[in-house]
């Protein structure tokens, strides 16, 4: 994993991968365990900035040529063909999380406009990042950002409710302000 052969990390991330899934170390989690591996690679490789690299949708739409391609390599020492499919994952899902962070941004931009055209006394950039720093927001995260005071963060956070920029949903004493469109932007 850490020799200087001369093989692309992609290359050599595909050859990783088929040796992990050859091993087979855990009764159950290989799959999950074995993509883990393939992100932290691509980190450690420069390759990724941040682990956000969701490769299971791929591999979960393309089981069949998943399992095809590292059975070539088990029968047949075919490496091509596996080779080829790990790179495909790799830019289609990176052009997939392009798509949804510009996306993300997108809806950032649309709460920022909403908020400095109606009610302009409550925007900071801060706010606006921190409701989308999770699918929910509540009254704490807010404090514990040090945007604003209990009473004031209860009612930035009924303001943008009122914009139905977020939507309020009560479980016990807690209220929980659910980002619906950043939810759906990541599903």
């Amino acid at each position: 994993m850490h020799s200087e052969n001369g093989l692309d990390p992609l290359v050599k991330l595909a050859a990783i991968h088929y040796q992990f899934e050859a091993i087979h170390p855990f009764p159950d989690g290989n799959g999950r365990t074995g993509r883990i591996i393939n992100i932290l690679f691509l980190v450690e490789n420069g390759l990724l900035d941040l682990p956000i690299l969701y490769l299971s949708h791929y591999i979960i739409q393309k089981k069949s040529e998943y399992y095809r391609g590292l059975r070539a390599i088990t029968e047949e020492q075919k490496w091509e063909q596996w080779v080829l499919y790990v790179l495909d994952a790799i830019e289609t899902t990176a052009y997939q999380t392009i798509e949804r962070i510009s996306h993300i941004r997108a809806l950032m931009e649309k709460f920022q406009g909403t908020i400095q055209e109606k009610v302009p006394h409550i925007y900071s950039k801060d706010l606006i990042e921190l409701v989308f720093q999770h699918p929910y927001c509540k009254i704490q995260f807010l404090i514990d950002a040090k945007i604003a005071q209990r009473q004031t963060a209860s009612q930035y956070l009924k303001t943008l409710a009122s914009l139905n920029l977020l939507n309020p949903v009560k479980r016990g004493r807690e209220i929980y302000y659910v980002n619906e469109s950043l939810i759906t932007a990541l599903s």
